[in-house]
């Protein structure tokens, strides 16, 4: 018999109550930031999907934002070195001014016509550069992560390898693989012999974190290369309505990974 979501928060909180003095201390917190996550976030507008676009300074996400929603709605390092704050860009706004409050993001634009068919009710976020030298940039990116429910990490030719972007980021997430997407971006800076090399590359990486066989889409901003790709890819996210439920799940079952036997 499959478990339920449900049952497993239920079984969490079983956990968290019935092991007050007998688990440590982080394990403690964790299962209550989770317990409290989840209930916040199934109150505020489950038919939203939010989809959160990360990547380190130079990887050209806010242009790729820009290029998704087919309009200049995302700052771009020609006015700005890098994003300080979430950015919102919704369609069907109606129940999700209380989800982005939740969030903490201020900044947000309406728009008409979604980037997909399917995709009427996706809040999609520009996040700040997680490798900012602004540490306030960095932690908004880290709380963001916990809290979106689908995950969309943006790199490029040059520092697709980078350790901070594994090793702190995607493999820390590495139980999220049905709710994430890597982007290899800024292709046409490569030749076009060299695009599924270095995709091969990032593949091992990425199985190296905990992520084998998470879908990959390379892109180019400034040519179009795979935009159209990427937004059906986030369509299909928005579609089955499941991203929600699928990232509380992942939660729980890193989660679980830590809990010490009865």
């Amino acid at each position: 018999m499959k478990v339920t979501l449900d049952q497993r928060l239920a079984a969490l909180r079983t956990v968290r109550e019935t092991g007050e003095g007998r688990i440590p201390d982080a394990l403690a917190r964790d299962l209550d930031a989770v317990l409290t996550h989840s209930g916040e976030r199934r109150q505020r507008s489950p038919e939203h999907t939010v989809v959160g676009i990360f990547g380190a300074t130079g990887s050209g996400k806010s242009s790729l934002v820009n290029a998704l929603v087919g309009a200049d709605v995302a700052r771009t390092h020609v006015r700005r070195p890098t994003t300080s704050e979430a950015h919102a860009v919704v369609w069907d706004p109606d129940g999700a001014v209380d989800l982005l409050d939740w969030l903490q993001v201020r900044e947000r634009t309406v728009r008409d016509g979604p980037i997909d068919p399917r995709a009427a009710k996706l809040v999609l976020l520009d996040l700040p550069d997680f490798d900012s030298v602004e540490r306030a940039n960095r932690e908004i990116a880290e709380r963001l992560a916990a809290q979106v429910d689908a995950l969309v990490w943006v790199v490029d030719p040059q520092k697709y390898a980078d350790a901070v972007l594994h090793t702190d980021f995607i493999a820390t997430h590495s139980r999220h693989g049905a709710v994430t997407i890597v982007v290899l971006n800024q292709v046409d800076l490569l030749p076009a012999a060299d695009v599924a090399r270095v995709v091969d590359s990032l593949r091992g990486l990425l199985a190296a974190d905990g992520l084998p066989g998470v879908r990959i889409v390379a892109t180019s901003a400034t040519s179009g290369v795979g935009v159209d790709v990427l937004r059906e890819a986030i369509g299909a996210l928005a579609d089955a309505k499941l991203a929600q439920a699928a990232r509380l799940a992942a939660d729980v079952s890193a989660l679980a990974d830590g809990i010490p036997p009865a």
